[in-house]
């Protein structure tokens, strides 16, 4: 719900120049305006979520905000947009009062302060001038000049912090720029950003330093300083940069499948399915709290790679549901722990989830709560070794109760 679904922009085939120096200028326009699609627009302030997935706004029964009809759009809250006075320096040292609106959103307002090292500023100005479409709809020209998201283009555009930190106050953006874990054997597995395959980080070390400018890290953990040169990420059409990516499973340099969650075919075999995982087309990448364990009797195994696991999702009034198997596993809010310990094939799996946000895969969701006190101590686990260790004393019992009938038996025919 509130999430923006479509958006167009109207190209004039004729103001398109096809000379080479126009390019960079052109392809800034479209950018601009893919941005707006996807949130900042006056006309969706009034629907940006805090991050927790509760609208910033309030809403009506219907589940709308209030709508203003002097402006033509939905009336956005003092928690999105505030509206100031400023003491205003003019000629003749005179000072006049000036009106302005503030993007007040938390991240915009925290990259507002560092960007002008101002600890006090409120948040970031938007455009008062340029009439319908331009007023209210870009940051404020004489602060940013020259940024992306201002409401024309003067000079050689350039994408800042502030805006990335506006889409991720959308409640909708998430931005994740890089990672930093060192691929290693055995692997540590992420997500992939859509939370729809398993992943690892390619960050890699490579047999000579890189070129200066794909030197991207003061610091590695566990990387001595002199090694820095020498690491980047795996895929050099994306400048080094690491990121999490999906993979496939080889034996023998032979394919096996991949890491997408949502290809059936990628389902592990049976006994090698430690995270008792379940691929298919409503399947998500979980976060792995801890390595899963398979026990019976006294037999404990468990898979060198781990971190995450796909596993099926479904959305319920009560919120998102986790299945692991029949069972399923609701999430109170993000980043809760879910205990995991379900019998499969004869085993039985032990681990611990990581809640994701219902709103990462659904329309509708309650607002979050801590989940239901429970009894902490967690029950016995299911002893599949219970039934034959019965079986082995019940017959010794029997035994020790035929033993004197036996005796009394033998005594007789021996006399």
């Amino acid at each position: 719900m509130d999430r923006p679904i479509a958006g167009y922009a109207n190209l004039c085939p004729n103001m398109i120049s096809t000379q080479p120096q126009e390019f960079v200028g052109m392809l800034s326009t479209v950018k601009h305006e893919v941005i707006h699609a996807l949130g900042f627009s006056a006309g969706l302030f009034a629907f940006y979520h805090d991050k927790d997935g509760n609208p910033l706004t309030s809403r009506f029964a219907d589940g709308l905000p209030p709508f203003n009809y002097s402006l033509g759009l939905y009336q956005w809250s003092d928690k999105v947009v505030r509206k100031v006075e400023r003491l205003w320096d003019v000629r003749d040292n005179k000072i006049v009062r000036h009106t302005v609106y503030l993007l007040v959103t938390p991240r915009v307002v925290e990259e507002a302060r560092k960007h002008f090292d101002c600890p006090v500023l409120e948040g970031m100005e938007l455009e008062n001038q340029g009439g319908v479409g331009t007023e209210l709809n870009h940051w404020e020209k004489r602060l940013l000049e020259n940024e992306a998201m201002t409401g024309s283009h003067t000079q050689n555009r350039v994408l800042s912090r502030i805006t990335l930190a506006l889409m991720e106050d959308t409640g909708r953006q998430m931005l994740s720029p890089y990672c930093d874990t060192l691929r290693s054997n055995p692997l540590q597995l992420t997500c992939r950003q859509d939370q729809r395959a398993v992943a690892v980080c390619n960050l890699q070390k490579f047999p000579k330093p890189l070129p200066q400018e794909y030197q991207y890290f003061d610091e590695l953990s566990g990387i001595p300083a002199e090694d820095l040169p020498y690491y980047g990420g795996s895929v050099e059409i994306a400048d080094y940069c690491p990121f999490s990516q999906e993979f496939s499973w080889h034996l023998s340099g032979e394919y096996q499948r991949s890491s997408d969650c949502r290809i059936l075919e990628n389902q592990p075999e049976i006994f090698k399915n430690y995270g008792a995982e379940k691929y298919g087309p409503h399947s998500v990448c979980l976060i792995q709290k801890s390595a899963f364990v398979m026990e019976k009797c006294e037999r404990k195994l468990s898979y060198p790679d781990w971190g995450s696991g796909c596993y099926q999702v479904s959305c319920s009034p009560q919120g998102l549901k986790v299945w692991v198997q029949d069972t399923s596993y609701l999430c109170s809010r993000a980043g809760q722990v879910l205990p995991v310990s379900i019998q499969m094939n004869g085993w039985i799996h032990d681990g611990n989830l990581l809640c994701p946000s219902c709103w990462d895969f659904c329309e509708l969701c309650p607002p979050e709560t801590d989940p239901p006190a429970t009894n902490l101590t967690r029950a016995l686990p299911l002893d599949l070794c219970s039934c034959s260790s019965s079986l082995v004393v019940t017959l010794w019992l029997l035994l020790g109760n035929l033993f004197p009938l036996l005796a009394g038996f033998l005594l007789c025919i021996w006399h």
